[in-house]
């Protein structure tokens, strides 16, 4: 077909064009609005949560908060975590955000960003947070927003308490020693225990041997560890109450006397089983957990009838305590985008996705406004009013801890020390680990 010379021009004209818009659009971006950057391009997260759990609560987030999808969550062994942490630091490929316990903060804080208190106040932290939280703010700064706490509780055998004649769990450790002890514990005429009430005095088969230690001495006025200018202040035996009695010793006493033969509250010992194992059998009535397990012994023992409490506290304390098991999120020095982590930490930390994610993990919020909204369950109820109450300290690194601890408790039982020598001896050690 012959075109004509006006037709030639006309189809160059279209064509010139039509290139020209292939060019425009190719090179253009459709400029992205404030919300859409808040998060940046991807937030990784690495901790040793369940991963499920934390991409159920991710999904409905991002139903409500499109940008926030680019928030990702991997799930690590626990044994694992701390070298796959540092590998990745050193091969620059650090994830944004950890889930960080409390008790690993000074192990992980040479690594992490502190947020300085002129970006967040610690007067809006403590409005925010339950003081426990605080565990996580130091001299420089706020190491991690707190999201969770899983709150030491008591456990008790409904059935094993209404057949001794008793209606309720107790409320003070002068109640456990002088009524429910002498009632619920059997022994043959060999000093045998053949009905255990509570599970002190060894280690091995205590399952939270070593924190049901620190809550004993925090309920005793312990001072724990301080964070000052010269570094960490060791404060265990170091009472911050008028009695001037040793909060580390008088723990290490009260719960070694337990596993005493001698004793009159002696109720167990280390040829018996683990403890959670004997309370989920009917064979032990008083088992100290936390408030995640619930669902747990529930299910490997639905017949079990049991219940739980607050934890006891001395007939005289005016002010309650319980241990904790914090978990905040924190944001390493290497991550590649630390402005969409914060947001991201932010986001997760706001009273309605924290309530959400909390309850999904069956632990207490750290948020005033959820503990005080309340919770129709029982159990929640239970663990949200224990947040109130609980704390955590710096551990310097927690397996190590544990084995001083243990040697600690052992030492006591076997006769090799005396309980003052015990506690200097542990705490000698600790300092050797900050």
């Amino acid at each position: 077909m012959n075109l004509r010379p006006f037709q030639i021009v006309l189809l160059g004209i279209f064509t010139f064009f039509a290139f020209l818009s292939l060019i425009l659009l190719g090179g253009y971006e459709r400029e992205q609005t404030a919300e859409e950057l808040a998060y940046g391009d991807r937030v990784v997260i690495w901790g040793v949560l369940d991963r499920g759990t934390f991409e159920d609560v991710f999904r409905n987030v991002t139903q409500e908060d499109k940008p926030f999808g680019v928030v990702e969550y991997y799930e690590f062994d626990e044994s694992s975590f701390d070298s796959e942490f540092v590998n990745a630091i050193a091969e620059g490929r650090s994830p944004d955000m950890i889930v960080l316990p409390a008790e690993s903060l000074v192990k992980h804080r040479a690594k992490l960003l502190a947020i300085p208190y002129e970006t967040y106040p610690i007067n809006q932290y403590r409005n925010t947070f339950v003081d426990g939280a605080e565990v996580y703010t130091m001299l420089d700064g706020i190491y991690a927003l707190p999201f969770a706490v899983d709150t030491l509780l008591l456990y008790w055998n409904r059935d094993t308490f209404a057949s001794n004649g008793l209606a309720q769990a107790p409320r003070t450790w002068e109640e456990v020693v002088a009524n429910v002890v002498p009632r619920i514990t059997q022994r043959d005429n060999s000093r045998n225990v053949l009905q255990s009430t509570i599970a002190f005095g060894e280690f091995r088969n205590v399952m939270h041997a070593k924190d049901i230690l620190m809550m004993l001495a925090i309920q005793s006025g312990s001072q724990l560890v301080a964070d000052t200018e010269r570094g960490y202040k060791v404060q265990l035996n170091d009472s911050g109450t008028a009695n001037n009695r040793a909060p580390m010793e008088s723990a290490l006493q009260f719960f070694t006397d337990f596993s005493n033969a001698n004793s009159p509250t002696y109720s167990w010992n280390r040829a018996m089983p683990q403890d959670k194992n004997a309370f989920l059998s009917g064979d032990l009535a008083l088992y100290f957990g936390y408030g995640s397990e619930a669902e747990d012994i529930d299910s490997k023992n639905p017949n079990l009838n049991f219940d739980v409490a607050q934890v006891p506290q001395g007939a005289s304390a005016t002010a309650l305590r319980t241990y904790g098991k914090f978990y905040g999120f924190a944001i390493p020095r290497a991550s590649a985008n630390p402005n969409g982590a914060f947001a991201a930490a932010t986001k997760l930390t706001s009273a309605k996705v924290n309530d959400s994610l909390t309850r999904a993990f069956n632990m207490a919020s750290p948020r005033r406004d959820v503990v005080a909204a309340g919770d129709g369950s029982p159990y929640r109820s239970v663990m949200l009013q224990s947040s109130l109450i609980a704390r955590s300290w710096l551990d310097p690194e927690p397996e190590e801890s544990k084995g001083i601890f243990m040697q600690m408790v052992e030492d006591v039982v076997s006769n090799r020390s005396r309980v003052g020598e015990a506690v200097s001896d542990a705490i000698n050690r600790l300092v050797l680990e900050y």
